[in-house]
């Protein structure tokens, strides 16, 4: 059961697959080891428990109806009451003498560090970003170096969310296929298969900050090949006609969702859905949210410099890098085109320098 629990988190993340919530130590920990916060997807949880083998530490899994910590925050499932809720339920108090927890920094959309730390009496920092520099980051005292603070999008990462997130769709059209198209079913999985693997692969160096201007840009090749053998074969003598006409129909797919995958590009499925009234996928709601209005532009980005108290809650949690410190200590844009609305930086900053407003 495990397993199969386990392959379903891998290739169908867009459902909820959760774990449960509360207390749960690493090695042997102590009244002096560090308190990890994470959501109760279960995936998540068991690679965090393998990862941090050799470590001492307890791990705290919050609610987030058994959705990952990045989807999980921008759809506010992880929010602050998740980790006020299993800090005060868990028993944690008792089991340690500090009384500091940190969290993922991919889960500062959902949760408000200050809120916790008023509704919980205890201090909150902001672990690194991938789960594989935790060790690191506990080593050298919780001290989190700039790639610790951002994300990063490579061959494995791509690969990974992926495909536990697209599969789903390569499956449906693995049923169309069969239901309508028996004949072309397995050319339509080798082909489908390949195209995702090539596609991802090929991501980082393609034309386009978003999913969907990649995809596009690769069936415009695609179809310049299929045109060309048309032109020079004979009408029903072009011999690579299917693979060609499927690789165009399922690369959009796979790009139409890419920026909803990776936290370096903004979404183009989640507002587009929005636009249409399409309020969630699974248990994460966006339609309505900031991050969607942002992305659909009915607001932008706003920052007031005199409102800042240069509390560098927005350059600590930006994974993208766009916020830095100027000299007298302020808040700054310094790449705002690398934004991709996870509006962490909104609901970290304590003062209300930085909004999401309509545009004038």
């Amino acid at each position: 059961m495990s397993f199969l629990k386990t392959l379903w988190g891998l290739l169908f993340r867009l459902f909820p697959c959760p774990t449960k919530v509360g207390l749960r130590p690493i090695g042997n920990p102590g009244p002096d080891s560090p308190v990890l916060v994470t959501c109760n997807f279960d995936l998540t949880v068991k690679r965090l428990s393998r990862l941090l083998q050799g470590q001492d530490l307890w791990l705290l899994v919050g609610e987030s109806k058994g959705v990952n910590v990045w989807c999980a925050a921008g759809g506010e499932e992880f929010n602050t009451h998740s980790v006020v809720s299993v800090v005060k339920t868990s028993g944690i108090a008792d089991k340690v003498s500090h009384r500091t927890l940190i969290l993922p920094p991919l889960g500062a959309p959902g949760v408000k560090k200050s809120e916790v730390e008023k509704q919980t009496g205890w201090k909150v920092k902001w672990g690194p970003v991938w789960a594989e520099d935790i060790p690191r980051y506990l080593a050298d005292n919780c001290k989190r170096d700039e790639p610790m603070k951002r994300v990063t999008y490579n061959l494995k990462e791509r690969l990974d969310t992926g495909l536990s997130c697209l599969f789903p769709f390569y499956l449906f059209f693995a049923l169309v296929f069969f239901l309508f198209f028996s004949t072309q079913l397995t050319t339509y999985l080798v082909v489908g298969a390949l195209s995702f693997f090539a596609f991802m692969s090929l991501v980082p160096w393609l034309p386009g900050e978003r999913g969907i201007t990649k995809a596009l840009f690769v069936d415009a090749l695609l179809l310049a090949i299929l045109l060309t053998l048309e032109f020079i074969t004979d009408s029903d003598a072009n011999p690579f006609r299917a693979q060609l006409v499927i690789a165009m129909i399922m690369i959009p797919v796979y790009g139409l969702e890419l920026g909803g995958l990776a936290s370096t590009m903004p979404s183009d499925l989640d507002p587009f859905l929005a636009r249409f009234g399409v309020k969630a996928i699974g248990n994460v709601e966006f339609a309505g949210t900031t991050r969607t209005e942002l992305l659909n532009r009915f607001k932008i980005l706003t920052y007031d410099r005199e409102k800042c108290i240069g509390c560098r809650s927005c350059s600590e949690i930006c994974p993208q890098g766009v916020w830095g410190i100027d000299e007298e200590k302020r808040a700054m844009f310094v790449n705002k085109d690398a934004c991709t609305a996870c509006v962490g930086c909104i609901t970290q900053c304590p003062s209300a320098a930085i909004t999401a407003k309509k545009p004038s």
